[in-house]
């Protein structure tokens, strides 16, 4: 298997695993809707389960959304692609068995060597410096002038301010 199918199997994972976590999570807000609104009785205090239900809203926002996020950056390949899916493979380590098994194969994927074929940074190398005057001129402000086909400093004039 290439390592291009590794980072695509990797972000459905994670939307697998937020997706299964968000069924799961409006299964219990059903639950607490129930008791909200089951009706006048006094036996059974609404506040309560609205305040609870808040905070497990919260809380799930919170701990879904690097799943989602990192989804989204591993398809796009975001150069924070790799970060975003490091945190979001904590995060999910917590949910057994989907959390883990997804935190597992992003972990060996991102902190392996693969990632490297996917997620090419550029080196210095390969960098090439424009060496055009204009070019030059226009962004280093004419400190940096084209001698012979390098690039040197020239100090700048100071103004006379008399």
């Amino acid at each position: 298997m290439t390592d291009e199918q590794h980072n695509k199997y990797i972000a459905w994972a994670f939307i697998a695993h937020g997706s299964l976590q968000v069924l799961m999570f409006t299964a219990v807000l059903a639950v607490m809707a129930l008791f909200i609104f089951a009706g006048p009785g006094e036996d059974i205090p609404s506040g309560p389960f609205a305040f609870i239900g808040g905070i497990v809203l919260l809380l799930n926002l919170l701990l879904l959304s690097p799943s989602f996020i990192a989804a989204y950056a591993m398809i796009k390949r975001k150069p924070w692609a790799r970060v975003a899916a490091i945190i979001a493979a904590a995060l999910s380590a917590m949910n057994v068995p989907t959390g883990t098994l997804t935190a597992v194969y992003a972990l060996w994927f991102f902190v392996g060597e693969q990632w490297h074929n996917v997620y090419a940074t550029p080196r210095m190398e390969d960098i090439k410096l424009s060496l055009n005057p204009e070019d030059i001129h226009s962004k280093w402000e004419g400190r940096y002038v084209d001698v012979n086909g390098e690039v040197v400093y020239r100090q700048p004039e100071t103004p006379d301010w008399r």
